[in-house]
């Protein structure tokens, strides 16, 4: 102030650490009407000049949709102003029209002119920088429910795997969905679209049953199998066949029926599988349901030759149609997801077979409807455990992958791999009869009746489901065991056992090799060395 002027670029430069902010917060109309004699003094500073000496311009920054972006930056020439919480700005006005640049992360720059003193605040809107992009499978089929994830921007995929993340900042995107290897790029902000590959862990498992889980000693045999072997996950039951629930449910109708008689601890299961980098994958026996079907007859499918629940030897059904019976499964789904696991298998996912036209369901039971009524109930399940990090499993009849229709009991393949992440199909040799395959006895032949079930159905999985079989480990030697393993190795589908006491032949399985989620060669040489099969 060499001249006695006020040189306003110059207070710019020397205004107090907090002044703009202060300038922000004071309504202009007051701002305007300080006594000239009122002074503002800051920290360690000399004595300011009046308020009203600085006139100022305030500038409120929003985005598209009317919303406050926080923190903006604000500038004329070399000097920068921050924006505070609620988009607002203040700058010194310099007398004559100026020029505001306007940046903020995740928005593309922008500018404003300034022609005249405004009392008003002006408002100036930021175009946000939107990332458009896919998740997709190794054929090019889009994946739902993967996470993707841009600095402190997180969003899902949609139900064909596209996302958008608004207000995209350039860093390390990452894109992980439970059951595929996590992909990360590193995004430089110069292509607004981003399409994104992920590859399916390899899914090597043992079904462990509840009374298994309930014995510490049987339960360490299972987890030492898994050190020791190429197992890397383990399909632990939640609910079974006889409706029981084997941990500490808390979902009321469980409590109101008497089917919570827990065995373990799941949380402490889920920790040790988690130490073991173990793939965690929770069954429920989803509408075979003897307790609830007694116990909530409404729930239940009616036999009105007795006008009581429908039962044939000893299977009591839940109808699929039923409100109440989905909830069921879906609230012991969620509490289960939110205990850690990493999948939830559905398996019982299906109308009764073979039933006659005196059972009755409160929805119908064409094959419209009961298509409609199990794909909607999994379409359900996805929405609901997607969010939560839970893959979404079916368990499904083996002849599934070779027929066209829903066999009668809702499951149709090609409607199944559109609405889950896993199909598992039950393709146990010894549950098809002659002529299947062209085979006399195929229980005869394990290895060439897996490879026919899994080409019939690798052939028909267009959607994003990945094809993961349940293998027979029951009424088989270690080399029949093999033969299936092998098979399902050669196409790199992955593979789980079934064997309803938890009892299997470790002679059929490889030692581990270190590569818990990723395929393994199969052996060239095989060295030769039960009970029946629960399920859909």
């Amino acid at each position: 102030m060499s001249d006695g002027r006020i040189d306003s670029t110059l207070w710019v430069m020397r205004l107090p650490k907090g002044l703009w902010s202060r300038l922000v917060l004071v309504p202009m109309g007051l701002l305007f009407a300080s006594c000239l004699s009122q002074s503002v003094a800051g920290v360690g500073e000399g004595p300011i000049p009046p308020a009203d000496a600085f006139p100022v311009v305030s500038i409120a920054v929003i985005d598209g949709s009317g919303e406050p972006v926080a923190n903006a930056l604000l500038t004329i020439a070399d000097e920068t102003v921050q924006a505070d919480g609620a988009g607002m700005g203040a700058l010194v006005w310099q007398g004559r029209p100026i020029t505001v640049n306007i940046s903020a992360p995740g928005f593309f720059p922008g500018a404003v002119e300034v022609a005249e003193f405004l009392e008003e605040p002006l408002s100036y809107t930021l175009r946000p920088v939107v990332l458009k992009g896919s998740v997709t499978n190794g054929k090019g089929q889009g994946l739902p429910g993967a996470m993707v994830l841009l600095g402190d921007e997180s969003v899902m995929t949609n139900g064909s795997g596209g996302f958008s993340v608004e207000r995209a900042v350039p860093g390390a995107l990452r894109v992980e969905r439970p059951g595929w290897f996590a992909t990360e790029i590193e995004w430089s902000g110069d292509d607004l679209i981003a399409d994104i590959e992920l590859q399916p862990m390899i899914i090597r498992g043992l079904h462990v049953g509840g009374v298994t889980l309930g014995s510490p000693d049987a339960w360490e045999e299972i987890l030492q199998i898994a050190d020791e072997t190429v197992v890397n996950a383990l399909v632990i039951d939640l609910k079974d066949e006889s409706g029981r629930i084997y941990y500490e449910s808390t979902v009321d109708l469980a409590e109101e029926i008497g089917a919570v008689q827990p065995t373990y601890d799941l949380e402490s299961v889920v920790a040790q599988m988690a130490q073991r980098n173990l793939y965690a994958i929770g069954r429920i026996v989803t509408f075979q349901d003897p307790l609830a079907a007694r116990a909530k007859p409404s729930m239940a499918a009616t036999d009105t030759s007795t006008n009581s629940p429908y039962q044939k030897n000893g299977q009591y059904f839940l109808d699929p149609t039923d409100p109440s019976a989905r909830a069921y499964g879906l609230d012991l789904a969620a509490e289960a997801c939110a205990a850690g696991l990493d999948e939830i298998q559905f398996d019982y996912v299906r109308y009764p077979d073979g039933f006659s036209d005196a059972i009755v369901f409160d929805g119908g039971s064409s094959q419209e409807t009961r298509i409609a009524a199990i794909s909607g109930f999994l379409m359900e399940a996805r929405d609901r455990l997607h969010p939560l990090g839970c893959a979404v499993a079916a368990d499904i009849f083996g002849f599934i992958t070779s027929v066209v229709d829903d066999g009668g009991i809702g499951q149709q393949f090609d409607e199944l791999v559109e609405v889950t992440d896993v199909v598992s199909p039950m393709i146990y040799p010894s549950h098809y009869s002659a002529g299947w395959f062209g085979y006399n006895v195929p229980n005869d032949n394990p290895g060439p009746v897996v490879a026919e079930a899994l080409a019939d159905g690798l052939e028909r999985a267009d959607g994003p489901a990945v094809v993961r079989p349940w293998l027979q480990d029951f009424f088989y030697d270690s080399s029949q065991v093999r033969a299936q393993i092998e098979e399902a190795e050669r196409l790199s589908v992955g593979w789980m056992l079934w064997n309803a006491a938890s009892r299997f032949q470790t002679d059929a399985l490889d030692p581990s090799n270190g590569d818990d989620l990723s395929p393994t060669s199969v052996p060239s040489v095989v060295e030769e060395d039960s009970q029946d099969a629960a399920g859909s």
